[in-house]
């Protein structure tokens, strides 16, 4: 009876192991050439427009991105947006005016914050025309040494070299402890608010998969 058994025994453990999930593909996303981040102000003089020369921005999206753009949307819109990092240094953010762009950085207090981080948190999506994706991040600003909760809105699209996220959100200084620039011995003021524009294009680098 022992050795009837053994065979029942072997089968039932079967679908046992054949139901374990399958490792979760997380591919990482970084920042493609075409990508923009600038910013546009109002002072007493005229409106200016201030450019981040360079941009830093890794995410990882639960995804293989080798199976298209479809499989990379479906898993942003069900969550698959584990992470996302951007940072822009305060040195790499440039006018076109030395004086502005000199009182800019003291006012970002550079030597003491040189650089400027958003981190996701958590997001929602809702579609979008052309099958695209409204996405609603929350995460953590770090500005001028004050990080706070902040909420950027954007539009993705999703293409065959990766996805676009375009965007604007308004910022007001004061609310991270940063005084508007002033130029020409504060003759010139700068607004208090601040409009970030972003058109940022990320390209999948590398498929990792991830632990059982």
């Amino acid at each position: 009876m022992a050795l009837a058994a053994a065979p029942l025994f072997l089968l039932a453990a079967l679908p046992l192991t054949a139901a374990e999930p399958a490792a979760a593909a997380t591919t990482s996303f970084n920042l493609a050439p075409g990508s923009r981040l600038w910013l546009a102000g109002d002072s007493t003089l005229h409106p200016y427009t201030i450019t981040a020369t360079k941009v830093e921005v890794a995410a990882g999206i639960d995804a293989a991105a080798a199976e298209g753009p479809a499989a990379v949307r479906a898993a942003v819109a069900r969550g698959g947006l584990r992470s996302l990092r951007l940072s822009v240094a305060v040195a790499d953010l440039k006018s076109g005016e030395s004086g502005l762009d000199k009182n800019m950085r003291k006012a970002l207090k550079q030597d003491q914050a040189p650089v400027i981080r958003f981190t996701l948190a958590d997001y929602q999506t809702e579609s979008a025309k052309d099958d695209g994706l409204v996405v609603k991040v929350r995460g953590r600003l770090a500005i001028g040494g004050v990080e706070k909760d902040a909420v950027v809105t954007g539009e993705c699209r999703f293409g065959p070299d990766g996805l676009e996220v375009t965007g604007t959100d308004d910022i007001l200084m004061s609310d991270f402890g940063v005084k508007p620039p002033t130029l020409m011995f504060g003759a010139i003021k700068t607004a208090d608010k601040v409009a970030v524009h972003f058109t940022l294009k990320l390209k999948a680098s590398n498929t990792t998969t991830a632990e059982k």
